[in-house]
């Protein structure tokens, strides 16, 4: 009877290695084709961003404002794949559990896109006079900020309502792996989140849609129809 149970003790340990291996090994290979994901999603979108700026150095060079349209949905179409990304990339992020310096390297190529991306749609208000409202988002986490998920669900549905008229940028506040988080953080007197920062504007604490919807309409030159629905000043 001893021998019986211990082989069964044997058995048992070794089906639980097994489980453990596969697991681990599972793991692993989830993880690599996150990476991999990212990795190639942020090739393609650094060869867009070079696209874009000699676009826009043709055009600012050259004096081609009759091209600003075409130039302009190719930008709005890079920035609806930059949005893409950022939700993948958090979800992926929660969920990481190996491979952390990864991660941080592929995360802080995501910020830099940001800020090239942002900086580029303010170069395009001023050549091509885009009617465009640019928005900085700066979030914590929950121990620092209870109201974030909150703060992003309203932008996340302001974003769904005026779609291409409004960008919004989303920083995480402690990621400050990289220098212009730190930089961004700073310069717009970020110390309380969520902060949300409207065309250079900061406002600290949540802020409700109603709140939002006023400031971002009153930069609008053409009201977009949620803009005259909500009375906002022309």
């Amino acid at each position: 009877m001893r021998i019986i149970s211990k082989d069964k003790y044997i058995i048992a340990g070794i089906i639980t290695l097994g489980i453990f291996l596969l697991g681990l090994f599972l793991g692993l290979a989830i993880e690599g084709k996150r990476v991999n994901y990212i990795e190639s999603v942020s090739r393609k979108q650094n060869l867009e961003f070079s696209s874009l700026q000699l676009q826009y150095a043709f055009i600012d060079q050259l004096s081609q404002e009759k091209n600003c349209l075409a130039v302009q949905k190719t930008f709005e179409q890079n920035i609806n794949s930059l949005e893409s990304t950022r939700i993948r990339l958090e979800n992926f992020d929660r969920d990481a559990t190996l491979n952390k310096n990864e991660f941080d390297i592929l995360k802080n190529e995501y910020v830099l896109a940001q800020i090239r991306y942002w900086l580029l749609a303010e170069r395009t208000k001023d050549l091509c006079g885009s009617d465009i409202v640019n928005v900085l988002y700066f979030f914590s986490d929950e121990k620092e900020c209870g109201e974030c998920e909150k703060q992003a669900f309203v932008l996340t549905y302001l974003k769904k309502r005026f779609k291409d008229k409004l960008l919004i940028f989303s920083f995480d506040s402690k990621f400050e792996q990289e220098p212009m988080t730190p930089l961004l953080k700073n310069t717009y007197g970020v110390n309380k989140f969520p902060t949300i920062v409207v065309e250079g504007k900061p406002k600290s604490g949540f802020q409700t849609k109603e709140v939002i919807l006023k400031d971002i309409c009153s930069y609008y030159r053409e009201k977009p129809e949620d803009c005259i629905q909500n009375g906002s000043p022309s």
